[in-house]
């Protein structure tokens, strides 16, 4: 093994054990507001790195929430969804990697879109899994929507915030060495 592959999987472990310490500190208010710290580091590797190994460190954040016990799970589908699908989602914020994707135009693009999609499939899962939970009147189209269209733009905002003034202090660590 090449010692650049060595350093990208090395960088994707670091950036997954990072998001896992986050996700303890993330902020839940009443099981339906979540603002996920988490996705910080993980955009940071989809903005290094691109998009495949921002989706691979995705898909070890998520496998290690599930391996751990700290993954809600409804059903194999809603995990699947949930813990899979939805963090693997956040290396498409890579496509908007640039050059010098410490500009703050490029993480706030990246940012958006990485969580934005990531978000898109907890609503989906949110449809079909957590409706039954909707407020009264509520459908769960609706309550989805809001709950994940909230922590999701709360989320997204506060990952670019992050990302940005990381860039401001330590711009380097958005620029891979080979």
């Amino acid at each position: 093994m090449s010692d650049s592959k060595v350093l990208e999987l090395t960088e994707t472990a670091i950036a997954a054990a990072l998001a896992l310490v986050l996700s303890f500190i993330s902020i839940n208010y009443a099981q339906v507001f979540y603002l996920e710290l988490a996705v910080i580091p993980l955009l940071v590797l989809a903005l290094r790195r691109g998009v495949f190994w921002g989706m691979t460190g995705g898909l070890v954040f998520g496998l290690l929430l599930i391996v751990l016990g700290q993954a809600t799970i409804l059903t194999p589908v809603q995990a699947l969804l949930e813990y899979i699908v939805a963090p693997i989602s956040l290396g498409f914020a890579g496509i908007i990697r640039k050059k010098d994707s410490s500009q703050t135009r490029t993480i706030f693009a990246a940012a958006f879109l990485g969580v934005l999609i990531k978000y898109f499939w907890h609503f989906v899962a949110g449809v079909i899994f957590w409706g039954k939970y909707a407020w009264k009147g509520w459908g769960a189209i609706p309550y989805s929507f809001v709950v994940n269209g909230m922590s999701g733009l709360a989320t997204a905002t506060l990952a670019a915030l992050a990302l940005v003034i990381i860039s401001k202090s330590a711009a380097q660590i958005f620029q891979a060495k080979k």
